[in-house]
């Protein structure tokens, strides 16, 4: 118990010691960072919330060898192409159910901290059981792993950006996600270069059981050294923002949305916890929300999950042009992520989700005007709109999706939004492959095309019903 006790006290002496840029870091005293941090603030370089960053910069890194999971299961295990998408489909699926679980428990028992922590134990030890599984109980073996392991899985991203958001209402920064999220794809387009080229020079795919546990070891790490208030919710904090009309708004910024509370919302005793959830969920701007993202994410995901097929059957591209495809969208990303505070003081969410929703549109309708003729090169525009639209539309939806929910069950909203985007990728991979499969690639990215025009149209109507009016300052 002493060596416990020393060794979180040595981690959180060693991120208080950090010094990139004097004051830059408010999780750890946020009136020095006020004093000496100010000259620094619009620095790339300033680490303001570093634990913040380097969480999504371990965890993004850790799930980099999950890429190489198709790879190893096809090499290792000589399994047929039809089992090994069974198995990757597994995830989403689970997520639909695991995501909102664990947030609801950890709401319900303001266990945070210990949630995350247990979780990515336990996702560690499954994701290493994957070879030996696999080797003694064969395909259903892999499967109920791949369950179990999406089971615990589903209790750590929707916790983090829970983690994450808590702090950054606490110090007034809600629409600085971006600037955190951004150094998690940092650590993608890093390392899944890195443990690609470790696996090709020591010539095993196990690389990739090694790199996720070190990963995840300096996840949990950072998430130890963390002060536990940082999962807390402040109590002065307990507003929430409910059926606002935004015509009577005076302030454009959406710090002022989050201290506006509904008159039905102010309630002498509190609901229960279980009403407390069928209230949040049943509110129509929150339903509508997440009907849109729901039909654009099927989109992207019917276009992300058969573009290599296409470019490498229809077009006849080489990998290391899809390699760069891949890579120009993320950097893309990362430049959107850094300036998406920015653009949310600049408008409302609400508009970003349907210039997403858009750009998403776009990108199918794209390869589905260019068809097979299409020179192979084109794909690397056209794949600058995927980054462009995931670094609009994943700050703007925790915007959103954090108005609508009290503090106390913010953990169960963003839970509620991970099974949205989890079904959403489910679906894009099985409407995408029926669509394939009957009509060709063109024809699926036409009908996907429709699906996206028609879920932008709905959630602009389904907006202007209940009288809300969005423009630009």
């Amino acid at each position: 118990m002493n060596y416990l006790i020393k060794t979180k006290t040595a981690l959180k002496t060693f991120f208080n010691s950090i010094s990139f840029s004097r004051g830059a870091y408010s999780l750890i005293d946020p009136n020095q960072s006020q004093k000496e941090g100010l000259q620094y603030s619009q620095s790339f370089l300033a680490f303001r919330h570093i634990r913040l960053k380097l969480c999504y910069f371990f965890l993004l890194a850790a799930y980099c060898s999950c890429s190489f999971l198709s790879l190893f299961f096809s090499t290792v295990f000589q399994l047929p192409k039809p089992l090994i998408g069974i198995l990757l489909s597994v995830s989403p699926f689970v997520g639909l159910i695991s995501s909102p679980f664990w947030s609801i428990i950890a709401d319900r028992h303001d266990a945070h901290r210990k949630i995350m922590i247990s979780c990515i134990t336990c996702v560690v030890f499954v994701y290493w059981s994957i070879p030996f599984t696999g080797k003694y109980f064969g395909f259903g073996g892999l499967f109920i792993n791949l369950v179990i392991y999406s089971l615990f899985d589903g209790g750590v991203s929707p916790l983090l950006d829970n983690l994450t958001m808590n702090v950054l209402y606490r110090k007034g920064d809600s629409a600085e996600f971006g600037r955190q999220r951004l150094f998690g794809t940092i650590s993608y387009g890093i390392f899944i270069v890195t443990i690609g080229f470790l696996i090709d020079r020591f010539n095993s795919l196990y690389v990739m059981f090694f790199a996720f546990g070190f990963f995840m070891g300096l996840f949990i790490l950072v998430l130890y050294s963390t002060p536990e208030r940082d999962f807390k919710i402040d109590h002065h904090d307990e507003l929430i923002t409910d059926n606002i009309d935004l015509d009577q708004i005076g302030s454009t910024s959406n710090e002022t949305l989050t201290q506006i509370v509904d008159a039905n919302d102010m309630v002498t005793a509190p609901p229960s916890f279980m009403k407390a959830i069928l209230k949040l969920i049943t509110k129509p701007r929150l339903l509508l929300f997440l009907f849109v993202l729901l039909s654009t994410r099927t989109v992207k995901s019917s276009t992300s999950t058969f573009l290599y097929v296409f470019l490498s059957e229809d077009l006849k591209a080489d990998a290391a042009l899809m390699g760069l495809s891949s890579f120009v969208g993320v950097t893309l990303e990362v430049l959107v992520f850094y300036y998406g505070k920015n653009i949310l003081d600049f408008t409302f969410p609400e508009v970003i989700i349907i210039g997403g929703g858009i750009l998403t549109t776009l990108r199918a309708s794209l390869y589905a005007f260019f068809g097979t003729s299409m020179n192979p090169w084109l794909s690397l525009p056209i794949e600058l709109l995927q980054g462009l639209e995931f670094g609009l539309v994943k700050p703007a939806s925790l915007e959103i999706v954090l108005q609508q929910s009290p503090p106390k069950l913010r953990a169960t909203a963003l839970g509620i939004l991970a099974a949205t985007e989890n079904l959403s990728t489910a679906l894009g991979q099985i409407v995408g492959g029926i669509l394939y499969g009957q009509f060709g690639s063109v024809k699926m990215f036409l009908y996907s095309t429709w699906i996206g025009i028609l879920a932008i149209i709905i959630y602009i109507v389904g907006l202007s019903m209940q009288k809300k009016r969005f423009y630009l300052y």
